[in-house]
């Protein structure tokens, strides 16, 4: 391979890296969004001595919250998955790893905007409440399953896409290994 070639090849790789950094950030930030307006934030109630109560319902909204967040991962996970494999695949099983670390970084910033757009500083805020005043609880994931699902859901696309790509197998004819394009394998 000519070194022009070897220069113009790292551009293109270069250059779809960005690609796929930048379809992480722009995934990651739309489902910070969608995560913040598909759920109910729980509230507090102040009664007249200033305790605070939470009843059940608010309670399961709070699961709810990781659900949501779990969901909109999945999608999330499938999307960045299938571009890793587009862009990378030729990178072999890199692509699993470049589809991981997009998981991860995306997860990361989803919670960041979730956080950044819901309700913050729960202290501070009932703090200040009057009594019968409803307190919104955080805006933030309160477990790490949804993490687990956006990894399994991005290497799934690489999984796929891998299991059906057609690949040049090794046979062996007279102790000497060829390339074939034929899928058999022959023992001389």
């Amino acid at each position: 391979m000519s070194r022009q070639t070897r220069r113009g090849s790292w551009r293109r790789l270069r250059t779809w890296f960005f690609v796929y950094i930048a379809t992480v950030a722009v995934v990651a930030v739309v489902s910070g969004f969608v995560w913040n307006v598909v759920v109910t934030v729980p509230s507090y109630l102040l009664d007249d001595t200033f305790r605070a109560s939470i009843p059940e319902s608010e309670l399961a909204q709070m699961a709810a919250s990781d659900v949501y967040f779990t969901f909109v991962g999945a999608v999330a996970g499938l999307v960045l998955g299938a571009t890793a494999w587009i862009l990378f695949r030729h990178l072999e099983w890199v692509v699993t790893i470049i589809a991981i670390l997009g998981a991860i970084i995306a997860w990361y910033i989803t919670s960041l905007v979730g956080e950044f757009i819901g309700p913050r500083r729960f202290e501070e805020r009932i703090a200040q409440a009057d009594p019968g005043e409803l307190v919104r609880m955080d805006f933030t994931a309160h477990t790490w399953v949804p993490l687990v699902v956006w990894i399994g859901m991005a290497v799934v696309p690489v999984l796929v896409g891998s299991l059906f790509r057609r690949e040049k197998w090794f046979t062996h004819v007279s102790g000497t290994p060829e390339v074939s394009e034929n899928p058999e394998i022959h023992l001389g």
